[in-house]
């Protein structure tokens, strides 16, 4: 059996011993590469743009800038690339920007080594991973987008819109969505735009959110 490429990883951090520790982390796994590391906004979005990552991993302290406006920048140029936020700030109005600006994940630099692990691996599949002390910020965001007009929306969208959400939920890319349904992406990316006006959202993350919540409601319902 082909073995799998590694998960491609950029580091952005303006503490050189901190990128190093997560290199070292990341090197002691098969499934890693570390293809580049920036200390700066501007590094980052640069590198972010010419190495093409999967993942990258995020401060939000950075000289030039914060990590959420660097986040907005690479997402607006590669919305199919995953930013994890690491740092050591666990203010949940931090971690509500970084889900508002597009962020896959949050975690502190105190996370066990093999959480950090595991948490990179868990955001390039396209699954949110949040520490556990930033989960009552999480919920709070999360019911930005699951009040009743945007819950309403969902009877809004069509059965081909409707068999795209699910497939959002999945983390999957455009690429793969269009994949699974043989469409083009940019059919796709035409459905989603259609679905974001619907469910009066503008992001992918607040989308796969709400299909969350949903799937939680129906299960409550069905218990």
């Amino acid at each position: 059996m082909a073995r799998r490429s590694p998960i491609r990883v950029l580091l952005v951090d303006d503490h050189s011993l901190v990128r190093i520790g997560i290199r070292e982390q990341l090197a002691g796994c098969q499934d890693f590469s570390v293809v580049g590391e920036a200390a700066s906004v501007k590094q980052a979005v640069e590198l972010a743009h010419s190495l093409t990552p999967q993942v990258v991993m995020l401060d939000l302290n950075l000289p030039d800038g914060s990590g959420i406006q660097a986040c907005r920048r690479i997402l607006a140029d590669a919305p199919d690339m995953r930013v994890l936020i690491m740092t050591i700030c666990d203010d949940s109005a931090a971690v509500r920007a970084a889900i508002a600006a597009g962020a896959h994940g949050y975690a502190l630099k105190d996370i066990r080594p093999d959480m950090l692990v595991e948490a990179v691996r868990t955001v390039a599949t396209g699954i949110s991973f949040f520490h556990p002390r930033s989960m009552c910020a999480v919920l709070s965001a999360s019911s930005a987008v699951s009040d009743p007009e945007a819950l309403y929306g969902l009877g809004e969208l069509s059965r081909q819109e409707q068999r795209i959400l699910p497939l959002l939920g999945e983390g999957k890319t455009n690429k793969e969505i269009g994949f699974v349904l043989a469409l083009s992406e940019k059919t796709v990316k035409n459905y989603l735009s259609n679905m974001f006006r619907k469910l009066k959202i503008s992001r992918r993350t607040q989308a796969v959110t709400l299909y969350q919540r949903q799937q939680q409601r129906c299960d409550l319902l069905n218990v």
